[in-house]
């Protein structure tokens, strides 16, 4: 199965002011690669502490109007490249973000998970074209310790990982998680969102189906 995520949005602009925009978010590189050009990527996260938002990418390829190719610098998902590219669609230009390289991180987070992450920085990255704002990325809260897949009726439980969060509370691979803080989990949206807004810190409650069983559990985000 494909690593990659992909998305396509049409913005009323032309390429060239689509490029220019990207292209103003361009910094210096620092010591020992001070030749090297980098590219701040706004909508994409970053653990590093940067003057603007967004998160840093060294520069792979370019041609300018058309394409960006970079490769992230820094956690999360370092490493993995980015490719922007631009396509005239009328009077606008159609976007077609490419993110590709996962390797391993994929298989422990989840496809659904880091995807569904994915969807959020690109509103993000259309957020700065369209109105030229950029806010703070997606908050990374509490990690549920475990790897859920989308079903038409909630978040499976695929694996729960060693000494993780969902491990203590009680989870089992094949369970159907219901609740966190009893907030309604339906997506993975959702489960970032309300992970984000808990205290990592207080014992948390969760409530998950196994079978046609109800169970609730509680513990620490944080160990």
């Amino acid at each position: 199965m494909s690593d990659e995520f992909e998305a396509t949005f049409v913005v009323d602009l032309a390429p060239g002011d689509v490029w220019e925009a990207l292209a103003n978010r361009v910094i210096a590189g620092e010591p020992p690669d001070e030749g090297a050009v980098h590219y701040v990527l706004p909508g994409f996260p970053s653990f590093a502490v940067l003057p603007i938002a967004g998160a840093r990418c060294t520069l792979v390829e370019q041609d300018p109007g058309r394409l960006l190719r970079v490769k992230k610098d820094h956690e999360p998902c370092a490493g993995t490249e980015i490719a922007v590219r631009l396509e005239h669609a009328g009077s606008g230009t159609r976007v077609t973000i490419v993110q590709s390289g996962f390797g391993p991180f994929l298989e422990i987070a989840g496809r659904d998970t880091v995807f569904g992450h994915g969807h959020q920085i690109v509103t993000d990255f259309r957020l700065y074209l369209e109105r030229g704002l950029t806010v703070p990325g997606t908050v990374w809260g509490a990690n549920l310790g475990a790897r859920p897949t989308q079903t038409p009726t909630g978040l499976l439980i695929d694996a729960v990982h060693p000494g993780g969060f969902g491990e203590r509370v009680g989870l089992e691979a094949g369970d159907l998680l219901l609740t966190i803080h009893g907030i309604r989990i339906h997506d993975i949206q959702q489960l970032m969102t309300v992970l984000a807004l808990i205290d990592p810190a207080k014992k948390t409650e969760i409530s998950w189906a196994r079978g046609r069983e109800s169970m609730v559990g509680s513990a620490t985000p944080q160990e």
